[in-house]
């Protein structure tokens, strides 16, 4: 192996990764830039970036700098949110059932009272058909005979 060989890949494999940060980071600014409706690149130092809560579709489309949306759309996402709103609330509401369901099982417990009047084992009688293997060929075919190679005697 040669010498070279070892530091070559280590390069190839550090410039892959730096390509590939290099290219998630252009992604994730554009991504900033397209909902925030600001340029994708600085030229500008800015000042501390201030954490951002999230916004609504509407609020996105009055924020994009775009032309003041109709009635129509305005409506449109604005029953989107209610929807969306309504979907979550139903989603929290499944989410504390099944925490109930959950927690109701975990306590479950079968227990059986031999010693109780109410309790009866069940009836089993002597003259009940025979179920074993031996001499009924149940729902398998019965076995092949065994066939033994013939001997050089």
């Amino acid at each position: 192996m040669n010498p070279a060989t070892v530091p070559i890949l280590c390069g190839a494999a550090l410039a892959a990764i730096s390509a590939a940060g290099a290219s998630h980071w252009w992604s994730v600014n554009s991504f900033i830039a397209a909902t925030h409706g600001k340029p994708a690149i600085r030229t500008s130092p800015s000042p501390a970036v201030e954490p951002v809560a999230p916004a609504s579709p509407a609020a996105i489309a009055r924020h994009n700098g775009a032309p003041p949306a109709d009635d129509s759309q305005k409506r449109f996402f604005e029953t989107l949110v209610k929807r969306m709103e309504n979907l979550q609330n139903q989603n929290r509401d499944l989410l504390d059932q099944m925490a109930e369901t959950n927690r109701d099982v975990m306590k479950l417990e079968f227990r059986v009272d031999t010693h109780s009047e109410s309790f009866r084992p069940m009836p089993v009688s002597d003259d009940r058909p025979d179920m074993s293997l031996d001499n009924s060929p149940g729902v398998l075919p019965p076995r092949a005979e065994i066939v033994f190679p013939p001997s050089d005697e």
